[in-house]
């Protein structure tokens, strides 16, 4: 490595001066004569500062390749630069949630993607059994109304399962999403998950509980969208023609829930 490198500014400096002086002269014979004898000069005067630093001139221009590689050389080396890599992909992997705890094969890359973003904060389960209870519960309601019944599709599925997930996640009960910057479900099911239906509609709950040995049941989710005038219109609807159910069971959670067992709902319909 250079350790004297303030000697070629210094030297830059003197030979521009030098070129500088060669207008000076009145005609090409002169010009010449002048840039040499300028030359000279500056050549010996260099010697003698480089002398006087233990380096002559001839030295310092031998090395002044050596000195250009030095500066240009500044790339980390192959395996310094994997493991750099190997280390940025493990932080980002513990951030968000990996495919070995989602368990999902996913209908989209769009599906995909929106996942993985969910950061990993809460153990969680999907309660399948639930989801089940919850469709034929749903249907059972709907045909004693004279209804048709609504068919599963996986699409609404996972965006339900989404959504119930990202509010144990995230630490928020509500349709609109706030790590979509608020935007209501209709921007998560249209936009985001990129479903393709023309009409869709949103159903939420939850029921938590602080007594560990007490056990949380999908019919509290059910008979809390029955008693709500709202939620029940959404079940009871016959413009409807598809439903996806998403429930998430947690033993922990965040301050919204008070930090009790969770059991999350979303029923997502479509038509």
């Amino acid at each position: 490595m250079r350790k004297k490198k303030n000697k070629y500014p210094l030297l830059l400096i003197l030979l521009l001066s030098g070129v500088l002086l060669t207008g000076c002269a009145e005609d090409l014979e002169e010009q010449m004569n002048v840039v040499e004898e300028s030359i000279n000069r500056f050549e010996e005067k260099a010697n003698e500062f480089f002398d006087s630093l233990g380096d002559s001139l001839d030295e310092v221009m031998e090395n002044v390749t050596e000195y250009i590689e030095d500066l240009l050389d500044q790339r980390p080396d192959d395996e310094l630069q994997e493991v750099e890599e190997s280390d940025e992909q493990d932080d980002t992997q513990s951030e968000g949630l990996a495919h070995e705890d989602l368990d999902i094969s996913f209908v989209s890359r769009s599906m995909e993607e929106a996942f993985l973003e969910i950061p990993y904060r809460y153990d969680y389960a999907f309660d399948e059994d639930s989801e089940n209870y919850i469709l034929e519960r749903l249907n059972a309601y709907r045909a004693e109304n004279d209804l048709h019944p609504l068919e599963r599709r996986e699409d609404l599925s996972q965006s339900a399962r989404y959504k119930s997930l990202a509010m144990l996640q995230y630490d928020y009960f509500s349709h609109d999403n706030p790590n979509l910057g608020n935007r209501p479900f209709d921007y998560l099911l249209w936009r985001k998950l990129d479903l393709k239906y023309n009409g869709i509609g949103e159903n939420l709950a939850f029921v938590s509980n602080s007594a560990f040995s007490d056990s949380i049941h999908a019919e509290e989710l059910f008979t809390g969208w029955q008693n709500s005038d709202g939620h029940n219109k959404q079940m009871l609807s016959p413009v409807h023609k598809y439903i996806g159910v998403g429930v998430v069971r947690s033993t922990e959670s965040g301050s919204y829930f008070k930090g009790y067992k969770v059991l999350l709902g979303t029923q997502h319909f479509g038509n």
